[in-house]
Formats: structure tokens, sequence, C-alpha cells
């Protein structure tokens, strides 16, 4: 294999090892502060990170990081490291036993923290949410080490960290987003490591090839195309791979470096066919289209024209993009999409909203009252709407307090339109594509005086009422440090819960319970 091949199969890896990363949610002493300390005052970091199923035979990125850069080494790729500057958005490639170098410039690469400012990132964000809820697992054994987890929830994202039962220090983080799930194992926080590790300068006696720049954004549907056809065509004997997210990407690395060796290509071939497996990877990796894309690709022979192996619908279409196994696409409407199967590649997909004969919306909510230092209770609904008839387009609403009116509405952070049809009554137009799509979760804002809940006798009592009919409910309480309010009830993460309704038929209005505070 010449210099050459070596080093396009090791770009093409280390750049799907680093888009493979998510961007940016007991009886022991130790508590999730203990745990999550340590990662938000490091400096610097040695961790091994597995993308996908951690099973035998996953690619490991062997990773050690200071600052905005990462010296990163793959277990697929032998004798080949990777300087990374995310700040200057560029890659240094040595080919070690052949002194080889080349520069990847990478443009239009999103805010991409390290994994470390990654971690610190997520906590953070979990800790400032309202929503935020941390579950203690208990003890169990991985790998030979009693650790103590704790599952951190709140509505865009779920970490599990694993800690040493003894010492609280983190040694293992499980993390799921969107379609690709990403384990980070044997950390080592604040280790001594040495700054010409990371240097981007090209080492004495290294040859330097021509710099590389990707447009990272700019993958394109016949791009992926392309990859699918290159993969079966010339890696696959005629046959599409088994997946194509990132993870079988990185699994399939040291099979294609052999296929290369045997291959005799020309310089100029070799680094074509690496353009064009890299431009593959850009198109799942940075999807741009609305909800899940889904491949069923794995078996199938390039020619079968009437087969579908892969589908996605593009934002802001009303029809997805079907392709099929002699590579056409064709343009079809939801309810002509093939039929699920049993199993399908990638990560448990969220289910979307769900058509029912029923004229009315159901589903389920969580409010969340947080006391704030005027004298008022900021209360945000976490709304997910489950069923409802076919093809509508409005929700309408109703707060508990007409005089407390309804201030905003979000779905997935996207600001909804709404409109007052009666005191305390609302209609909330909703985009059925995007609830189709998996996107069920509305978050309704008001503020209410707390002086309007008190009974005369020191004790605050709120109405318990959902939006919408609704098969769950519970109500959270919190309150500001500067409030001049305590909570009363069982504290978790800075929240009380006084209220919880879990299963059930459909209904609206639960009664009434204190709010479970007082004057401090």
């Amino acid at each position: 294999m010449s210099r050459t091949t070596k080093l396009a199969i090791a770009a093409a890896v280390i750049l799907a090892a680093l888009l493979g990363l998510p961007f940016l949610g007991t009886s022991s002493s130790v508590t999730w502060a203990d745990v999550v300390q340590p990662i938000l005052n490091a400096n610097t970091a040695v961790l091994e990170i597995i993308i996908g199923a951690e099973d035998e035979g996953a690619p490991i990125i062997h990773d050690m990081i200071r600052g905005s850069r990462i010296r990163r080494r793959l277990s697929t790729v032998d004798g080949s490291v990777s300087i990374i500057d995310l700040e200057a958005s560029r890659i240094l490639v040595l080919a070690e036993e052949d002194k080889e170098a080349q520069f990847m410039s990478m443009e239009g690469l999103p805010s991409m923290p390290n994994y470390l400012d990654h971690l610190k990132n997520l906590i953070t964000s979990l800790q400032d949410n309202p929503n935020f809820v941390v579950e203690e697992l208990g003890t169990r054994e991985i790998q030979g080490q009693v650790l103590l987890g704790f599952c951190a929830r709140h509505p865009k994202a779920e970490a599990t960290i694993w800690a040493d039962a003894k010492t609280g220090l983190p040694v293992r983080i499980e993390q799921v987003e969107g379609q690709m799930r990403v384990i980070c194992r044997n950390m080592q926080f604040d280790v001594e490591i040495d700054d010409a590790l990371f240097s981007m300068e090209v080492p004495e006696g290294y040859t330097l090839q021509e710099e590389r720049t990707l447009d990272l954004l700019g993958a394109t549907e016949a791009d992926f195309i392309e990859g699918l056809r290159l993969l079966a065509e010339v890696f696959g004997d005629g046959t599409f791979p088994d997946g194509v997210a990132v993870e079988d990407y990185l699994k399939r690395a040291p099979a294609l470096v052999e296929q290369f060796k045997a291959m005799n290509l020309s310089d100029e071939e070799e680094a074509e066919y690496g353009r064009k497996l890299q431009n593959f990877l850009l198109f799942t990796r940075f999807f741009k289209g609305q909800g899940a894309w889904t491949y069923r690709g794995q078996g199938v022979t390039l020619g079968e024209k009437e087969t579908p192996i892969f589908w996605y619908r593009p934002q802001d279409s009303e029809t997805y993009r079907l392709i099929y196994g002699d590579l056409h696409v064709e343009d079809v409407a939801p309810e002509n999409l093939p039929e699920p199967v049993a199993v399908d590649t990638g990560v448990e997909k969220r289910i979307g909203y769900q058509m029912w004969s029923k004229p009315y919306i159901v589903g389920t909510q969580e409010d969340y009252w947080y006391v704030l230092p005027d004298g008022r209770a900021r209360v945000k609904a976490y709304l997910t709407l489950v069923k409802g008839p076919e093809d509508t387009s409005v929700l309408s609403v109703e707060l508990p307090y007409p005089d407390a009116p309804l201030e905003a509405v979000l779905l997935e952070r996207e600001p909804l339109v709404f409109r007052e049809t009666g005191p305390g009554a609302y209609d909330i137009e909703l985009p059925l594509d995007k609830l189709l799509a998996g996107q069920t979760k509305i978050i309704c804002q008001w503020h209410l005086p707390l002086e309007d809940l008190e009974n005369g006798s020191g004790v605050y009592l709120t109405v318990l009422q959902s939006l919408i009919p609704v098969t769950s409910y519970k109500l959270s309480v919190g309150v500001d440090p500067q409030s001049g309010f305590e909570l009363t009830g069982k504290v978790s993460d800075g929240w009380t819960t006084p209220f919880t309704r879990n299963g059930g038929k459909p209904a609206v209005e639960f009664g009434s319970c204190g709010l479970a505070i007082r004057p401090r």
C-alpha cells in the first residue's frame, strides 16, 4: 500500500471519528455533585470513546485533551495519529511509519467543543434546566469495577455517569443524542501532558502532502448516493454496507485498508476515493433533513430497482426522498413509505404524533413552578402530544388561571403562533409535519402572583388542571434563593413534587394541592 493510501484512509477515518461525537444533555454517600465536580474542574483529560455499540471489535478512539486541541489515535488505524485544533478548524494527520503528513481544513465546522468541554456544557445545561432530574441507579459491576450510577435528563439530552463507588471519581459516561450513542470510558482528569504532543508543526523528517479542504455542510444527496455506489460496487462485491452511520464506517475501516492494499490504485484515484467517502459521511453526520433518516440496505445487491434502501424527509418538505437499490430516487408521500420491520438501523428513534379517530388531542403534562424574588411564580408546562385527530392544525388549551395570560409557546425551542379565544383560552397553531417527525414536546409559559394563591393561613394552594386531556400529570416546585421562600416537601436536586398522577383515562382536572413552600 502506498503512503498516499494510508494517509487517505487515515484522514477519512479520523474525520469520521471527529464528526461522530455529539456537539452540543442509593445507599452510597457519593452524590451527583461529587461525581460531576472533577469534570467541571478539569483542564486536561485522557479518555477512550466508543461511538455506537460497545461490542467486541468496536473501534476505540483514544483521546488526550488540552484546551481546544486533541491528540487522537484510533484502534482501527495502526501507525496514525491526528492533532485536532478545533479553534482553527484544522487537523494534522501523521502517518508515523511512512513519515507522511497532511493538513485538513474544515469549512463550516459548527461550534464543536472537545469532549471534555462538551461534558461540561452538557452538565451545566442539565443543571440549569427547570426540567432537570437526576435518578440514582445504584451500584453495578462494569468491566470488573463496582460503579455507582446517576442518570441525568432534560427534554433535549440524557447522560448516565458511572463513578467509583468509593472515591466518587467518574470513570464512564453513556450518552444518547439524536441517532447517536456515545460511550466515554477509562477517564482521567487533570493529567500532566507534554505540550509538544499537541503541536500543529509538522515533525522533522516528515514529507508534507498537499493540504485538503472539506466543506462540512456542503454534502448533498448526490454525494451520499455516490458513496453508496462506491461502497457497494468497489468495496462491497456488489452489496450495500450493513450500515451507513459513522460507527458503521469506523468498524469497517480495517477492511477498507486491506481492500485498498489490493487495488493498485494511482495516487489520484486514492485521493478521489477518499474525498467521496468523506462526503458520504458528511451527509448523514450533518443531516439537514427533518426527523430521522432510515437505512435498510443491509444484504441488498446494487441494482435491485424495486428495493428501498434509504429514505429521509428534506427540511420543510411534505414528501420523503426514497433511494432504491439501483440508486434511483423518488419523492414519496408519508403514507406510502415502506412498512416498518422488526429491526431498523440506528439508535431508537422518537415516536411521533399518532392519529386516532377521537375528536380531541391527548398527551402528558409536567408543570414546573419556580418562585421568583418579585413575588411571582413562573410556570412552565411541558406538554407532550401523543394522539389527536387526523390533519389537525390547531391545539386548543385552557389555562388554570384566566388572569395569568399565556406569554410564550415553544416547540423544540421554536416559537409557535397562538391567539386568545376567551378568558384563559388559547388556540395554538400546530406544524403537523414536525409532530409526525417526532417533535411532540410543547412548552407553554406564564406567570402568576403568589398572593393570588394564599388561603389566609399561610398555605399556598393551586388548582391542578392540565392544558388538554392527559394520561399523566406532575407538578414540581422550586424556589429562587432570593425569593424569601423555602421548600417544605422532599427535595431532589432543588425541586419538590407535591403531586403526581400516572395512568388512567385522559382527564383535565385533578383537584388542588399545596405548593409545598413557606416563607423563610
